[in-house]
């Protein structure tokens, strides 16, 4: 790029406030995101599809895949201050109003709550693996993302009500898991 040290600390009094610069640019947050989740006039499938519609259309840039993939690697800790953001309000929000909308039980147990935000890291995950194939990998991706987006949710939401409520069922430590829906 052609910029020295020098000219960075002239802009940047150090390399915490360079890393701050970057992340509010590059990272963008939209608050709406939070209060759309938290609307519960809106049904919930219908929350989560605009949610992750709007979330796609940010995150799958190649700026943002390509920063986030190397900040990752580098343990600059940049990527730790974001994910801490989407798990206190996308991840735990979602669930809660998961819990809300299937009237399942908060999970008490560590165990319980970890198996719980795996569940809402699966859904993201695939949505942003779209951004690694395509400008990570080359590869391509769905031409109609929104649609895309409407059926990771989808499938979100026809497996994780019942996967929680198994996991807290009182035997669910010794049941086997669901065998519904597979060929032997």
């Amino acid at each position: 790029m052609g910029v020295t040290q020098p000219l960075l600390y002239r802009y940047f009094p150090n390399k915490e406030a360079l890393i701050d610069r970057v992340y509010s640019e590059v990272y963008r947050w939209d608050p709406a995101w939070e209060r759309l989740l938290a609307d519960r006039s809106i049904p919930l499938q219908e929350r989560l599809c605009s949610l992750y519609k709007a979330y796609s259309h940010v995150i799958l840039q190649r700026e943002w895949i390509r920063t986030f993939i190397f900040a990752g690697l580098t343990r600059e800790g940049i990527n730790k201050r974001y994910l801490e953001k989407l798990r206190e309000r996308i991840f735990r929000p979602v669930m809660d109003e998961i819990r809300n909308t299937y009237s399942l039980p908060t999970p008490t147990t560590p165990a319980a709550k970890e198996a719980e935000l795996e569940l809402i890291w699966s859904l993201h995950a695939s949505i942003f693996y779209l951004g690694v194939r395509k400008w990570v990998y080359g590869l391509p991706v769905p031409k109609d993302l929104d649609a895309h987006v409407e059926r990771q949710v989808d499938a979100f939401l026809n497996g994780t009500p019942a996967t929680l409520k198994r996991l807290s069922s009182p035997s669910s430590a010794t049941k086997e898991p669901s065998t519904r829906g597979r060929r032997s």
